[in-house]
């Protein structure tokens, strides 16, 4: 079997590899905008930015998203190796790695990529998966989509008591010269 030559900068995980990756760390698919496809272990990811930035000229825009169907918006995306948009409670653990590799002259470690050949034979329990259930998401990612949720109903309180403020500031307004 002939592998696509983006794999040549990779090392590929093998099978039992992956599976313990999907049962104990957690993956994220990532596509870039040269159309190449990978799944890397979610702890790689500011390596691997930096890595697919430095492969392809730093023309390239890379984004990564969960195992959950449900979500189609990236989890992380960038511009070359900058960030563009990313879970801000994801952001906190990798950016510290991230500018160590963007601004000294740290090399960013050795990065494996899964095998998508094998990857797409392997089985839902392989992949600490059950038929119509999220574990993977469940038990790695969920937690940043609870916090942002939090963080976005916190936002629209204040919005919505900043708009009730405002209409109550109007109607007083309009009580006090017209009344």
């Amino acid at each position: 079997m002939q592998r696509k030559k983006y794999y040549d900068l990779y090392e590929l995980y093998t099978r039992e590899e992956m599976s313990e990756i999907a049962n104990k760390e957690g993956f994220l698919f990532v596509e870039t905008s040269n159309g190449d496809n990978y799944e890397i272990r979610k702890s790689d990811v500011a390596d691997f930015i930096v890595l697919e930035a430095e492969r392809c000229g730093h023309a390239v825009d890379i984004k990564m998203y969960v195992p959950n169907y449900e979500i189609e918006e990236p989890f992380v995306s960038t511009y070359g190796c900058f960030l563009n948009k990313i879970n801000p409670t994801f952001r906190e653990e990798i950016i510290e790695r991230l500018i160590k590799l963007q601004t000294t002259n740290t090399k960013p470690r050795k990065v494996k990529v899964f095998d998508n050949g094998i990857f797409e034979k392997m089985t839902l329990e392989e992949l600490g998966e059950k038929e119509g259930k999220t574990l993977q998401y469940d038990k790695f990612y969920k937690k940043y989509y609870q916090q942002h949720k939090i963080e976005n109903i916190d936002e629209l309180e204040v919005e919505w008591w900043t708009e009730i403020r405002r209409k109550c500031f109007a109607i007083w307004l309009y009580l006090l010269f017209y009344w």
